[in-house]
């Protein structure tokens, strides 16, 4: 009997730990894949999270400005400094006096330790706008013999020059309503209106009709709609205001008619008579508001300005008379006369405001007559009356029911008169005059 003979497998005990090598080697490869897939979106998490945190912080600091800001303007009481909290986080407005008429307000948040601060320069106006170096009603403008304006007209009625290579608008000429028209006129910008004739157009035009005489070197929109009518800047009940804010000074009454010839100052005052300021060594320093009762003229050198205790703001002289504004109420300026603001202050400004109505109704009279080099920091204004400049007469701003502008006269509109301060008048309102943010 055969006997088989059994034989053993031999087992070979590395195989395993080559295996387990093999699982901990991919092991690791996978950590290190997966830590380096996931370290950056952390990284991104992380940034968008600081940047998630900044933005809040930003715009509560700009909150807390803003809160700050209406309360001022809304002379709402609020002490200072303001902590504003949102979300268990604050912002801290504080308040600082940089000048006549302005503020500063710096508002600092903090969100998770991430800082933004915020700041606003503030400033007061009236109220209204000068929004043009020409605003003119119904009555239109009529350019004559080398006249022109630097800056930009609108007007309720037309705008008509003598000859487009010498009347101009360095600015945009705007003829509002359905009968607007323009012609004769050089603009090296726009012009808007129903209709233009031989004008010069620098950029675009925009009208219902445009004649074979006219060159626009930009675009031409044809069937554009006409421009509404404007508003004038400085309502009737503000003159009323103003006129009040004079009565509640002093009161000349006599001699009359009252002479100046020597250095006056005066305001704010009411004068029951015609004024006459004469002479070189005439200089009429204004304090505050004037109403005259009568009619003003200016000439021989004379000087009207703005007394340097004022500091920034403007001063309104008011020729009117309530109970005859057809005939009375008339401003002449003649003679190299000239107008001053404040001492080193380019805001400030001499204001003249004719009552007269006679254009308005129908008339001939002048509201406002100018002639012979008068110059400085004067605007003009008579919403209800007729305008004439002539004779190398330079001015900063013109509103008026019509004008009519002759021999070398110029209308040069200043650069930040768009909301001038005046010594009376309603209450300063308050305005964003520059924001930034500080790093």
């Amino acid at each position: 009997m055969k006997i088989k003979k059994q034989t053993r497998r031999k087992i070979n005990n590395q195989s395993g730990a080559a295996m387990l090598i093999s699982v901990l080697f991919f092991l690791f490869i996978s950590l290190a894949i997966i830590t380096g897939l996931v370290s950056p979106t952390v990284r991104e998490f992380r940034n968008a999270n600081m940047n998630l945190n900044s933005k809040k912080s930003y715009f509560l600091a700009e909150s807390g400005s803003e809160d700050a800001y209406f309360r001022i303007k809304n002379n709402i009481t609020i002490n200072f400094p303001k902590t504003l909290t949102l979300n268990n986080s604050s912002a801290n407005s504080t308040v600082a006096v940089t000048g006549a008429n302005e503020k500063e307000i710096t508002s600092i948040a903090s969100v998770n330790s991430h800082f933004r601060t915020v700041l606003k320069d503030i400033t007061t106006t009236n109220g209204f706008n000068f929004s043009f170096a020409v605003q003119i009603g119904p009555g239109g403008v009529r350019m004559k013999n080398n006249s022109g304006v630097f800056g930009n007209i609108y007007s309720d009625g037309p705008i008509d020059g003598d000859d487009k290579n010498h009347n101009f608008v360095t600015g945009s000429a705007v003829s509002a309503g359905s009968s607007g028209s323009i012609d004769n006129i050089h603009s090296s910008v726009n012009m808007y209106a129903n209709s233009i004739t031989n004008s010069k157009v620098d950029q675009n035009a925009y009208y219902q009709n445009i004649d074979n005489d006219t060159t626009v070197t930009g675009t031409k929109y044809p069937n554009s709609a006409d421009q509404p009518y404007g508003i004038m800047p400085i309502s009737d009940d503000l003159l009323d205001q103003w006129e009040n804010d004079a009565i509640a000074g002093d009161t000349i009454s006599s001699p009359c008619p009252y002479n100046i010839t020597t250095s006056v100052t005066l305001g704010p005052t009411k004068i029951n008579c015609d004024v006459l300021v004469d002479g070189n060594n005439a200089v009429l320093n204004l304090t505050g508001a004037i109403w005259i009762k009568g009619q003003l003229m200016v000439q021989g050198g004379a000087t009207i300005k703005v007394d340097d205790s004022v500091g920034n703001k403007s001063v309104v002289i008011i020729a009117d008379d309530p109970l005859n504004r057809d005939t009375k109420g008339f401003i002449y300026l003649q003679n190299n006369s000239n107008y001053f603001g404040s001492t080193d202050n380019t805001d400030s400004y001499v204001m003249l405001v004719s009552r007269n109505n006679s254009a308005e109704s129908g008339g001939n009279n002048l509201a406002i007559k100018v002639q012979n080099a008068a110059t400085g920091n004067l605007l003009l204004y008579a919403p209800h009356g007729q305008i004439q400049l002539q004779n190398n007469v330079t001015l900063r701003e013109v509103t008026g029911y019509g004008l009519t502008m002759q021999n070398e006269a110029k209308v040069s509109y200043a650069i930040g008169l768009s909301q001038p301060l005046f010594t009376t008048g309603p209450g300063g309102k308050w305005k964003i005059k520059r924001w930034k943010e500080i790093r």
